[in-house]
């Protein structure tokens, strides 16, 4: 029943090309090179949500969607545990959970601006754990190598990634890497999930090639798609096509 009333609420209020991950209480934005991972979580001793949202990057080569960035370093964007007691309450009470979640959606499509997401990420990240990583792709995705290189060798520098590095296959050396390097990470990722039954609904390329700007002042830019209209604030224009 609680499933039920989330996918009711999530498919009256996200944007239409939201998808559910097959039956579960996880649902995707595909932005291209991530996905925005919303998950309805539970919790074992209550019938009831959290609400998580974060990003999940595709410029990587590991087997699990993870959290790899949130606002603030927070995942848990709905601390307030909803517990389910009927089925009126709990369909009253979800709609402010869906409603954020859709908020957050929106706001993460600002990253699809890849340029304004590397500034982001440059000013916002510090470098801990994967984020030199990460500023390094969003560096090479800019074709700023200078910065990218500089980056990426922190990220082989840290004794914590060597195992990974050896096991995932990771370039070991900077002039390995490129932009057409890191799009070819991007392009395998997006073909190794769209295989999976689960997320069948991913966008394909020329579905994706379709938000394409077709009107733009100031701060907006407008695209169309899907039978709908959706306002993306953006601060530059730099849409990455695969």
């Amino acid at each position: 029943m609680i499933n039920k009333i989330i996918k009711r609420k999530c498919k009256a209020i996200f944007p239409k090309d939201v998808f559910q991950k097959g039956t579960s209480r996880v649902y995707y934005d595909d932005n291209g090179y991530y996905l925005t991972h919303i998950e309805f979580q539970p919790y074992s001793l209550k019938r009831g949500t959290f609400l998580n949202v974060g990003l999940s990057f595709l410029c990587s080569k590991g087997e699990n969607l993870l959290y790899d960035f949130s606002y603030d370093n927070q995942i848990r964007v709905g601390k307030e545990f909803i517990e389910f007691i009927d089925e009126k309450q709990f369909e009253r009470d979800i709609v402010k959970y869906v409603e954020f979640a859709n908020e957050y959606i929106l706001k993460y499509r600002e990253f699809r601006d890849i340029q304004y997401a590397k500034e982001y990420m440059m000013n916002h990240l510090d470098d801990s754990n994967w984020n030199p990583y990460y500023k390094a792709m969003f560096c090479f995705l800019t074709d700023d190598m200078v910065q990218g290189q500089k980056y990426y060798q922190m990220f082989l520098d840290d004794p914590f990634f060597e195992r990974i590095i050896e096991r995932d296959h990771y370039p070991k050396k900077i002039e390995d890497l490129s932009k057409e390097y890191v799009l070819d990470m991007i392009r395998k990722q997006r073909n190794y999930w769209h295989s999976k039954s689960a997320m069948k609904k991913m966008k394909n390329y020329l579905e994706w090639e379709w938000q394409i700007p077709v009107c733009r002042d100031k701060k907006k830019i407008y695209y169309k798609g899907h039978g709908q209209k959706m306002v993306i604030f953006l601060y530059e224009k730099h849409i990455l096509y695969f």
